[in-house]
């Protein structure tokens, strides 16, 4: 974050950029708490919180006047958070696998679904410990079966043809020893994660997006009404292109303006946004609980 976007924002300004340590939902609770004097100048979140700070009127609206990289950002994106904000960067969810292990892995979740009910493989899948497993797991799966916000009939169907099959993660390190100890031959991942274990030296693994498109699980950035002014001009260096470049390049995720150009070894790795599902936070936030009763009750882990 430092080298990507403070430095070029601290040169051009001579302002100085202090990074706040913590994570999304304690920097909403204490915009919440001060909203006329917040002490948090651009806030990082999940999508789902930055809808919740856009829908309670604590962040401003990002118009090209105020960042002019702004034009660079696909509309879909700003429009996703309501346009009091945007994307950075994004992950997908999808199928990662032990490629010494599976020489034809599936190509899609309803492959993946009948392969590992049969014995196939063996499956690492997020617990519902995590906290985003209702949408990379649940809401995605049940779409690409025919399901979707209001129908996770065929996501909890699916679970019961494998159960016999399944292992669950309740961290990311849980499901790279999953499959490294071969407990699990693939399961469902994130991509930049799964590259991030290949240039650590696990080059045995590989992502694969769903056919049906894996879930786009993306970064929002916004400014809280009444921040300081100055955040204006360091959202906009998080939006310039040479910096989201950089900022791939570590992380191994996509990014969002459309003048990125990724390095031959990224690449191949990045899974455009188009070819990805947009998760309906908000309807999703609606019925979370009950899917959460559901799996405690029909599942169990």
């Amino acid at each position: 974050m430092r080298q990507c976007f403070c430095d070029p924002f601290e040169a051009k300004t001579k302002a100085k950029a202090n990074i706040a340590l913590g994570g999304p939902p304690q920097w909403l609770a204490q915009v919440q708490a001060s909203p006329n004097d917040p002490p948090i100048d651009m806030l990082i979140m999940t999508p789902d919180l930055a809808l919740i700070a856009a829908n309670a009127g604590l962040v401003d609206d990002f118009t090209v006047d105020k960042l002019p990289n702004l034009a660079k950002i696909p509309k879909e994106l700003t429009d996703s958070v309501k346009g009091k904000g945007t994307l950075l960067d994004y992950g997908v969810g999808g199928i990662t696998f032990n490629k010494s292990k599976v020489k034809n892995p599936p190509k899609s979740f309803a492959e993946f679904v009948d392969r590992v009910s049969k014995g196939e493989f063996v499956a690492s899948v997020p617990s519902i410990a995590y906290a985003v497993t209702p949408i990379m797991l649940i809401w995605a799966m049940a779409k690409a079966l025919g399901g979707g916000v209001n129908d996770v009939d065929p996501f909890f169907k699916a679970m019961a043809k494998m159960k016999k099959n399944l292992v669950f993660w309740g961290g990311p390190n849980d499901f790279f020893n999953h499959l490294s100890s071969g407990e699990a031959e693939l399961g469902i991942y994130f991509d930049g994660r799964t590259w991030n274990h290949f240039d650590s030296g696990a080059t045995w693994i590989d992502f694969i997006n769903p056919s049906e498109g894996g879930s786009l699980n993306g970064v929002a950035i916004q400014k809280p009404k009444n921040a300081n002014p100055l955040a204006w001009p360091y959202l906009n260096e998080m939006l310039d292109a040479k910096n989201q470049e950089k900022f791939a390049e570590i992380l191994s995720y996509g990014v969002t303006n459309v003048d990125v150009v990724y390095s031959e070894k990224l690449k191949p790795r990045i899974t455009p946004w188009q070819k990805t599902v947009f998760p309906p936070y908000e309807e999703i936030a609606k019925v979370r609980n009950d899917w959460v009763d559901r799996w405690n009750r029909e599942i169990g882990r």
